[in-house]
């Protein structure tokens, strides 16, 4: 079970994971959307927008599960490395595009988490 100060570390990060798929979808629908063809490139470049909404999900629920019981397993942490990984790169392209606000979520959620485990 974690310390209470890292569990609240973890409850953030469950709720910055909500925000991410919420900006992640407003952006959709304001930038990426109207900009995608409607070819079938276009439609699988909308489909992949939405995939990556499963995957903020998915992190929050790992996040409250973790808040609960803890970073327990070599599956949790491949599932953390690999998220914190994704989600710096990613944060990375945003940035480089341009789009500053998203690495906020990217890059804090993978901050909190690593945080939780050093307190």
């Amino acid at each position: 079970m974690p310390k209470p100060f890292s569990s609240n570390l973890l409850y953030i990060a469950a709720g910055l994971n909500t925000a991410l798929v919420l900006g992640h979808t407003k952006m959709g629908y304001e930038i990426v959307f109207p900009s995608t063809t409607k070819d079938a490139g276009g439609e699988a470049a909308s489909i992949g927008w939405w995939e990556v909404n499963e995957s903020f999900v998915f992190m929050g629920i790992f996040c409250l599960k973790w808040a609960k019981f803890g970073i327990t397993d070599r599956y949790d942490k491949a599932i953390l490395y690999a998220s914190a990984a994704s989600q710096i790169f990613f944060g990375y392209r945003y940035l480089k595009a341009g789009f500053g606000k998203p690495i906020i979520g990217l890059w804090g959620v993978p901050a909190l988490i690593g945080l939780s485990q050093l307190v």
